[in-house]
């Protein structure tokens, strides 16, 4: 009756969690699973697929056409699921079907969804063991009705949603972006959706680095990068302890680092080194101690402002004002950039050492003309920010120090943020804010660098007040690799047009190698997302700035 979907990227060992996890609490057998998995070169899937051997492994080739298959051949209901999901406690798919096939008004069944998500809308359901509301309400977490994590739906709604899809499903996330507050009450016929009556059954471990901000609100110490999770799992037989993580209690969906618990492969010891064993764990406890203590005392003198004076930062409205009053070149740098400098690897793009070297020296060079972006609430507690990058703001120590210790006191930067405004303040004049750099652009003729299929989901093109806009189309992974194809077919466009570069850390370079043979150059980072998120009024919750962020 039930098919299991699951999508993976360059993860084999939160896929391991996932895979172990539900075959160890639910009633799913390993054959009714299917994997579309996409791995990067340097990740490995190979010893996954050894030890789950009945689990059916598609490479992806074209995302819309295996989906589009695997869905036309699945059972009568589908669970899709997503690799860094791990199930915590016991739950029964054939219930939650029996329960759909009896409930037509309940469009899905959530595994994510329980009594200690709170706040909750009121229960619809007369069984005692099954939670029903409607799905158009005001509660955060219950109003989500089409997700990818663990939701168990009839193939038949499934199969119409997906094949009446206009727009190309180019991955996961397009997939699950399909369906908008603005049309899913026009496309999903069913308006309840239920779950268990008792807890939740599944949690979701957002500590993958997968974007160039906003990586990690919960841990900014742990290696979390692709490279560095394939290497645990595969060169030193690490696995998450998923006993450990499912005793972990939790009253959120989305969950950080503190859940992120590793298991080392067992090893036989004797008496005298399990002993020896102990003690260094001990003894590694308390040299953590210290780490703890910096790590708050850090937070607290962030807090209390003792960095405001360490790097001279314009505000927002301070870079938006020199946007308007100077023709200028610039570029920006967030935690992408600093993890590419420490000769660290992000998902998008592998660790370069040209790439870092030129990252170094742009970040404190002075250039006429050409400035250098930033952010103004890594050293500045402002108190208008969204409260989850407030919260991720004060884990950022290691990024502090790492400014600091790099820029040049003598320059002064301008705020990152001039292109995510609408991601990272709760409050802001936002109407008046777009208005200015929409005007930045209206009538420009441009030059559009960017990563393929950056910008196919966007409702709203930022773009489209353009004189004209060209389009020079870059890897969305590993850009770097192709850097002087791109700069060679950068320098084909006239000198008079605007050129805006939508690329990750090599934007950085790009910005600043065409500043200097005469262009005029911009890193727009997220700006076009953002707009669009702002235009569609788009909520600014955690889970919602968790998903802007994630790869395109």
């Amino acid at each position: 009756m039930i098919s299991v979907i699951v999508f993976s990227k360059d993860r084999p060992l939160q896929l391991h969690a996932y895979l172990e996890s539900l075959l160890r609490f639910s009633d799913i057998k390993e054959s009714h699973i299917t994997v579309l998995y996409c791995e990067t070169k340097g990740v490995r899937y190979q010893k996954i697929k050894e030890n789950f051997p009945q689990v059916t492994w598609v490479k992806e080739e074209t995302f819309e056409n295996d989906l589009k298959q695997l869905i036309t051949h699945a059972d009568d209901y589908i669970m899709f699921g997503c690799d860094d999901v791990v199930f915590t406690r016991q739950f029964c798919l054939i219930g939650a079907a029996s329960y759909l096939a009896d409930n037509p008004k309940v469009f899905g069944y959530s595994v994510r969804l329980g009594d200690n998500i709170i706040p909750r809308p009121q229960n619809l359901s007369t069984d005692n063991n099954v939670f029903e509301w409607k799905w158009n309400c005001e509660y955060q977490h219950y109003n989500y009705p089409w997700e990818l994590d663990c939701t168990l739906y009839r193939k038949e709604d499934v199969l119409k949603l997906t094949m009446e899809e206009e727009n190309v499903i180019k991955n996961p996330n397009y997939y699950e972006a399909m369906l908008t507050p603005e049309n899913r009450e026009k496309r999903i016929m069913r308006p309840h959706m239920a779950c268990h009556a008792g807890s939740s059954c599944a949690i979701v471990i957002t500590v993958n680095r997968v974007q160039d901000t906003h990586q990690n609100g919960f841990d900014d110490s742990m290696l979390t990068d692709i490279y560095s999770l394939d290497r645990l799992y595969n060169d030193e037989d690490n696995t998450l302890d998923i006993e450990k993580i499912a005793a972990i209690k939790n009253h959120v969906i989305h969950v950080g680092a503190e859940y992120f618990i590793l298991r080392k492969k067992a090893k036989g010891y004797s008496v005298a080194r399990l002993y020896k064993k102990k003690a260094k764990e001990i003894a590694g406890k308390l040299t953590k101690v210290p780490i703890r203590v910096d790590r708050h005392l850090e937070r607290l003198r962030y807090e209390k402002g003792a960095y405001v004076d360490k790097i001279s930062i314009l505000t927002t409205g301070e870079t938006m004002r020199l946007l308007e009053k100077e023709k200028v070149s610039f570029l920006r740098y967030g935690d992408g950039e600093i993890a590419i400098m420490q000769g660290k690897s992000i998902p998008f793009q592998e660790f370069n050492p040209k790439l870092a070297r030129r990252l170094r020296k742009i970040l404190r060079t002075e250039t006429e003309g050409l400035k250098i972006g930033i952010p103004y609430y890594y050293t500045h507690p402002i108190k208008n920010l969204n409260p989850f990058v407030a919260s991720f703001a004060k884990s950022l120590t290691a990024q502090r120090r790492f400014f600091c210790r790099n820029c040049n006191r003598d320059m002064t930067y301008i705020d990152t943020c001039i292109t995510q405004v609408y991601q990272t303040y709760e409050k802001y004049n936002f109407q008046q804010y777009y208005k200015h750099m929409q005007n930045l652009l209206k009538e420009r003729e441009i030059t559009l660098i960017c990563g393929e299929g950056v910008l196919d989901r966007l409702e709203y093109k930022a773009y489209s007040i353009c004189a004209s806009v060209d389009f020079i189309t870059a890897p969305s992974m590993n850009a770097f690799d192709k850097y002087d194809i791109l700069l060679r077919a950068a320098l084909r466009t006239d000198p008079k047009k605007l050129v805006c570069i939508v690329l990750g850390p090599t934007a950085k370079v790009l910005a600043s190698d065409l500043h200097k043979r005469g262009y005029q150059a911009w890193d727009m980072g997220h700006y076009f997302k953002d707009y669009d998120a702002y235009m569609r009024k788009r909520p600014q919750t955690e889970t919602e700035i968790v998903q802007f962020y994630k790869p395109d």
